[in-house]
This record gives C-alpha cells, sequence and structure tokens, in this order.
C-alpha cells in the first residue's frame, strides 16, 4: 500500500505551486541578485523573440530611419533633397544607432540586440511598482509580475525588435519617471546629495527621451506636473522640478540642438516641414503639417474614446491591435469615481505617495495624448504602466483578498488578449545580410541626380547605391512650394544624367505559400473538415489575399486569389505610367524604353525597383 501511495503521480495543482515557488525563489524582487535574473532572463527572452519575429521591414525603415542614420553620418543634407519624403527632416539621432546596428552587424545579431534592448525596459517598469507598492504585500511578486505585464501590452508588442522609436525611447521616459520616484523618496528621507543627483539623472533621461523623439514631449510635461505631487514641503518639490526641467532642457539641446539649428540655417524652419506655417521656410509651403485624422470627433467620442478605439482599432493605427486593458482602465476609473460620489468605503490597504505620482503622470499623459496625437504607438510609455495602474483600481475597488484575486485574473485576461492579438508592422525571413540592392547602371554618379518618384517609401535603398549622386523626392508626401520645385529644377539642369527610381510590383512568393501550406498541414486544415475551417480562415483574413485549392477529393491547400491584382509585368507598367504623368508636371519626360528592373532584398523579402533615364521636356 505504502509503495502504491509513493508511486502514485503528483496532482496537477502541486506541481503548479512547486514551479510557482521556485519561480518566486529566483525571480522575486527581495534581492539584487533576483532583480539582476529576473532582468537577464527578460532580456534574453526578448532577444529570442525578435529571432523569431524576423527582420525589421517596416514602412518607417523603409523610408526614412535607414537613410536619416546614414545621411547624418555622411554629410547629406544639403546634398539630397527629400528623399525620404517629408520625414528625411526629422532628428536623426536614433536612426544613426538603428543605421549602425542593421547595416555593420549580421542582421540576426542585430534583431536580437534591438529586441534584448527593448525589453530591458522591464527592470524601471518593475523598479516603478517595486516603489510604489512601498507597504504592499507580496510586492517582491508583484512588481516583476506587473512589469511583464506590461511587456505583454498591444502598442508595444507591435512594435518589438523594430526600428520603430517608441519602444526605445520608452526605456528613457519611463527611467526618468523612476529616477523621479526615487528622488522624491530622497528628499522625504532628507538625503539633499541623493536627492540632486536623483533629480538630475530623472532629467537627463527625459531630456533624452525628447532629444530622440519630440512626441515624448507630452511625458516631459506630465512627468513636471506629477513630481510636485510627492515629497516634503512645496518650495522643495518645485526646486526638484526646476533641476528635472534644467537637465532636461540642457540635455535635449546637446543632442538635437545642433540638428535643428542646421535645419534652421539650411531651410529656414528648425522643424522642416512641419509648422511652417510659422516659420515661412521658402522650399515647403506655408502650412502645418500634422496628422489630424486619428483624433476623436464630437463630445461623445472626446469622452468615451478608450471604448471607442478598443472597440474599432483601426481609428487609431494603420494596422490593428486588439487590447482590452484601455476599456477596463476606463470602465474602473469611472466606477471608483461614482463610488466616491455615493461616499460607499471599501476597506483598502494604503498605497505610498509614490503610486499617486504614477496616477498622476498616467491620467495627463493620456489627456495629451488623446488632444494632441491619438496614435495609439504614441501609447507605448502609458500601455506599460497600464497593468499597475488596473491593479491599483481593482484594489480601490473591491475588498481584501477578492482583490487581489480578481486583479490576477484582470490582468492575465488583458495579457492573454493583446498576445493573441499581437500584429507588427512589417518583418521578412532573415538573411544574414539584412539589405541587398542590386547596382543600377549609372555611370558618372558624380554628374548624375536620382529622383524618387511617388509615395512609396524607397529611400532605405540610397546607402547601397553610388554616393556621389544625388538624390530627391519627387511626388510624395513632401508638401512642396514653388520653392521647392525651382530647386529640384536648378539640380535636374546642374546634372547631365538623370534617372528616375520607380517602385516594381511584386510577383506572389512561392515559398510565402508553401511556408503558409506547411502551418495549414500542422494544424490538421488541408484535409477533410479542415478545407471547410480553411476556407472560412482565407474567407476573413483580409491581408491574405488567398483562396481555398482543391487538389483531390478531401485535400486542399492555400493560393493566391485569382483575379485580385493584375500580374507583375502589367503591374510594373502601371507604375511606369503613373510616374510618368507624375514627372510632366516637372518638365520631365520618362523613357520608358529605358527601363530595367532590379532586385533589392530586405532579409528574404524582395523589394525589386524600376530604373530609368530621365529627359528635360523641350
Amino acid at each position: 500500500m505504502s509503495a502504491a501511495l509513493a508511486a502514485s503521480p503528483v496532482p496537477a495543482t502541486t506541481r503548479m505551486r512547486r514551479i510557482a515557488a521556485l519561480l518566486e525563489r529566483g525571480f522575486a524582487f527581495d534581492t539584487p541578485g533576483n532583480v539582476f535574473r529576473a532582468t537577464a532572463a527578460i532580456m534574453l527572452v526578448g532577444g529570442i523573440v525578435s529571432l523569431l519575429l524576423g527582420q525589421d521591414a517596416n514602412w518607417d525603415l523603409r523610408n526614412y530611419h535607414l537613410y536619416n542614420g546614414y545621411a547624418l553620418l555622411h554629410g547629406r543634407l544639403l546634398q539630397d533633397l527629400a528623399p525620404a519624403q517629408m520625414q528625411s527632416y526629422f532628428s536623426p539621432l536614433l536612426d544613426v544607432f538603428h543605421y549602425l546596428l542593421m547595416a555593420r552587424l549580421p542582421a540576426p545579431l542585430a534583431g536580437f540586440a534591438l529586441g534584448a534592448l527593448h525589453a530591458l525596459v522591464f527592470l524601471p517598469v518593475a523598479g516603478i511598482a517595486w516603489l510604489a507598492l512601498h507597504g504592499q504585500p507580496r510586492r517582491a511578486r508583484l512588481a516583476p509580475l506587473l512589469a511583464l505585464a506590461g511587456l505583454c501590452t498591444s502598442a508595444f508588442l507591435s512594435e518589438f525588435g523594430s526600428s520603430m522609436a517608441d519602444n526605445t525611447t520608452a526605456l528613457f521616459v519611463v527611467a526618468a519617471l523612476y529616477m523621479v520616484l526615487l528622488a522624491q523618496r530622497q528628499q522625504a528621507a532628507g538625503a539633499r546629495r541623493a536627492e540632486f543627483l536623483a533629480w538630475t539623472v530623472a532629467g537627463t533621461l527625459l531630456g533624452i527621451a525628447v532629444a530622440l523623439k519630440l512626441t515624448n514631449a507630452i511625458y516631459a510635461v506630465a512627468l513636471g506636473v506629477a513630481a510636485v505631487c510627492a515629497g516634503g514641503p512645496w518650495w522643495r518639490r518645485l526646486a526638484g522640478v526646476g533641476v528635472l526641467t534644467l537637465a532636461a532642457l540642457v540635455v535635449a539641446a546637446a543632442l538635437a540642438g545642433g540638428w535643428y539649428l542646421r535645419v534652421w540655417q539650411a531651410f529656414g524652419n528648425p522643424l522642416f516641414p512641419q509648422f511652417n506655417a510659422l516659420f515661412q521656410g521658402p522650399l515647403a509651403a506655408p502650412i502645418s503639417v500634422a496628422d489630424v485624422r486619428w483624433l476623436p470627433r464630437g463630445a461623445w467620442e472626446h469622452l468615451t474614446w478608450p471604448l471607442q478605439f478598443a472597440a474599432a482599432p483601426l481609428r487609431v493605427s494603420e494596422i490593428r491591435l486588439l487590447q482590452l486593458v484601455w476599456p477596463l482602465l476606463y470602465v474602473a476609473a469611472l466606477a471608483l469615481l461614482l463610488r466616491q460620489c455615493v461616499r460607499r468605503t471599501v476597506a483598502v490597504p494604503a498605497f505610498a505617495p509614490a503610486m499617486r505620482v504614477v496616477l498622476v503622470f498616467f491620467g495627463i499623459g493620456y489627456v495629451l495624448w488623446q488632444g494632441l496625437f491619438s496614435i495609439h504607438r504614441y501609447l507605448v510609455v502609458l500601455e506599460l504602466l497600464a497593468p499597475l495602474v488596473l491593479w491599483f483600481l481593482c484594489q480601490r475597488l473591491l475588498p481584501g483578498g477578492r482583490a487581489a484575486k480578481v486583479g490576477g485574473w484582470v490582468l492575465g485576461i488583458v495579457a492573454v488578449a493583446s498576445l493573441l492579438g499581437w500584429n507588427t508592422w512589417g518583418h521578412e525571413r532573415w538573411a544574414r545580410q539584412g539589405f541587398v540592392v542590386e547596382a543600377p547602371p549609372m555611370p558618372a554618379p558624380e554628374r548624375s541626380v536620382v529622383l524618387l518618384v511617388g509615395g512609396d517609401p524607397q529611400a532605405w535603398r540610397l546607402p547601397w547605391l553610388p554616393g556621389q549622386a544625388r538624390y530627391a523626392g519627387v511626388a510624395t508626401s513632401f508638401p512642396e512650394s514653388p520653392g521647392y520645385r525651382a530647386y529640384l529644377a536648378a539640380i535636374v539642369e546642374e546634372r547631365e544624367q538623370r534617372f528616375a527610381m520607380i517602385p516594381a510590383a511584386m510577383g506572389e512568393d512561392d515559398a510565402r505559400w508553401a511556408r503558409l501550406n506547411r502551418w495549414a498541414q500542422v494544424f490538421g486544415l488541408t484535409r477533410g473538415r479542415g478545407c471547410d475551417r480553411l476556407r472560412s480562415l482565407a474567407g476573413k483574413a483580409r491581408g491574405l489575399r488567398a483562396e481555398v485549392e482543391v487538389l483531390d477529393p478531401g485535400q486542399c491547400r492555400l493560393g493566391p486569389r485569382r483575379g485580385t491584382a493584375p500580374e507583375p509585368a502589367e503591374a510594373s507598367a502601371q507604375l511606369r505610367e503613373l510616374a510618368r504623368q507624375q514627372l510632366t508636371g516637372y518638365g520631365l519626360v520618362l523613357d520608358e524604353g529605358s527601363c530595367v528592373t532590379l532586385d533589392s532584398r530586405i532579409g528574404q523579402g524582395r523589394y525589386p525597383y524600376q530604373w530609368c533615364r530621365v529627359g528635360l521636356a523641350r
């Protein structure tokens, strides 16, 4: 009998408890060693996830992230003319990092490094949770779990391992918030020197974030206001905010001021071509370029915006980012407000003053985001903190033990929803060399001008083309003025060899369909009733552009949908015709007989382009 009992299997719940206890002993934030271990583990997982996602190939990378970094390093500010459209003159500091990382290292190594860097944000988010949960039971366990939940939010996941700047700069913004909380703790303890150092470091980190991406200015304002919400006497708080602001301004000016000054001297507008209604730079139209299509419309949308964009994600993003955290935050905050109005009290644990700072930062940051941008990917900073805020609201709304249990389930559901709805801005399969561009016929680059025609992103190829040539954007998103056209005409007149770079249509990728069919076979979707499910999937997945082909009775596979697009040769001819019409408006003639199609690749993804000679209209 005793032998039989000894051989009986351990119940699953017991095994789960043992695993949880083991993880808690190794990764709970109760010793410095555990903090290091947890952070290193998350960074390793981040690097691996980035490798699984594939080579970054998002639209902004192809348009300006690579080109802007290359252009700054090679002094092309005045040599080229807006080849990366209106984004050609954005501050290129972070793009220098992206260019050096992606162009100089083997592509998989660069991808691993970028994923590990993005995962590093786990540390300051956990640090914020640690300080905000001061006095709470089991905060050593909660801090890393809440930080991990922050990494499992839709905006952060969508940019993971990519060159889009929001994840990278979020590291500096969140670290600045952590240092502000640390400064306030030192302030309460009367440690003047440590307090001053913490405020200075916070300002430095904030200045870096704003210098790298100007949209982080909303978080600078939010942090400045939140910084006066906890600490000692008012004059000490204001002094701390003064140090924070001064350090941020000095660092931002030191890092990005030189670039904005050079752009101002060259084009008469430091933010060229944006806000040109104010600065009146001669090469851009006198308008203020702003993307207002994402903003809520009407009072009702303004009041219910978290519910609106959760139900319709494309209202705030070009890609569908499914998430539950914002409607849950909205409903929980309304419920808490309603309960306060009716004065129903629930026994809740007292939270540290740091939580008040986090809530003020979160609230002001959200209001500024909704009023100025309402672009989902700019919410990365707040979504990293959203699980902590949602946990706090659960503790305020529910009594005792129920709050912890319900809060855990809610955060788990939020994370699972974001993971199941994970969408990205574009990746390709890995190749050792991340970028390959077939050399075009350009016999005399020093006497050549290349016109990048149309609104497709093409500037990513320029670092691999002859540097002696001049490159200019034509009929792009740049808000051209008569001065722009006159300057372009002077460049074209000066260079006797003239070429146009035009997008080329891509044929269906047989390897892509083979890969999709392998996965369909793994999930049992290529035989019997699985074919019905495959047809349903092909009909619902709009971006798949697929139909189900019947091979034999009871067998099927995915293939390209017939009649949805013209053949590549015909589509390329249509693109040439469009380019011909666009060039005509500039007094230029496209020599279609000279056009050749050349290959260029990002990872294993093909992005062919057409290369044609251009003449002057007589």
